[in-house]
């Protein structure tokens, strides 16, 4: 190879970094959305299921995402949800306060439009992450629980998760979008060594999501 292939080569990566990086941000958008958490599946004690336990309850959820092509895109999502004891089932220490169920969840989704070139797009999404959750006298800065029975194990865990969806996207610019969607995530709460074996077991949950997409770069529907 010659001297001055060899420099071309250099000078078109030296200059090449910034092109790419405006490849890539036009590639991005990000979305926020509230959301409201249902309690589906999964036992809270010996006696008693957790929707059983907790009432339905809020969150906000952050997604930053990167696409592929026309319909195949990857999300990294960050959510922090809560779902308040019924006051019926209030810890007898916490009954005048709202003592809660603290579910964030940090995931990352692959998400497949089944239509391009359209203002209106179905799509199905699904993933997994990890859910550090916890049981708490307030939905911030509260008092962790200690697990019912035990004064040295705190109620709270990292635990994987699992989970998949749907939604609908709909274009109100060529730079934004409104979006609803309802997604099931099942979380591997169950801990034999740390909860016993017939207490506490693994919980789903059922989240729908009404928020907004801004696309960095155009989004050509």
């Amino acid at each position: 190879m010659s001297t001055f292939s060899q420099r071309l080569i250099v000078l078109t990566l030296l200059l090449t970094p910034g092109t790419a990086a405006a490849g890539v941000w036009s590639r991005l958008s990000f979305s926020v959305a509230p959301t409201a958490v249902l309690s589906l599946t999964g036992n809270y004690n010996d006696t008693a299921a957790m929707k059983n336990m907790v009432i339905p309850g809020a969150g906000l959820g952050l997604v930053l995402r990167y696409k592929f092509s026309q319909n195949l895109f990857l999300d990294a999502g960050y959510s922090y949800n809560w779902m308040f004891y019924r006051k019926d089932t209030r810890p007898k220490d916490y009954t005048s306060e709202k003592p809660a169920w603290i579910i964030p969840s940090y995931t990352l989704n692959g998400t497949v439009f089944l239509t391009s070139k359209h203002p209106v797009r179905p799509y199905v999404t699904a993933g997994g992450g990890f859910c550090p959750w916890w049981f708490s006298s307030r939905v911030t800065g509260g008092t962790l629980f200690w697990f019912p029975g035990t004064d040295d194990v705190k109620f709270s865990k990292i635990s994987w998760t699992v989970n998949g969806g749907m939604g609908i996207e709909v274009a109100i610019s060529s730079k934004a979008a409104l979006f609803a969607e309802a997604k099931y995530h099942y979380i591997f709460a169950r801990d034999a060594s740390r909860f016993g074996t017939g207490s506490f077991t693994d919980q789903s949950v059922l989240g729908i999501r009404l928020g907004m997409t801004v696309y960095l770069g155009k989004n050509s529907y």
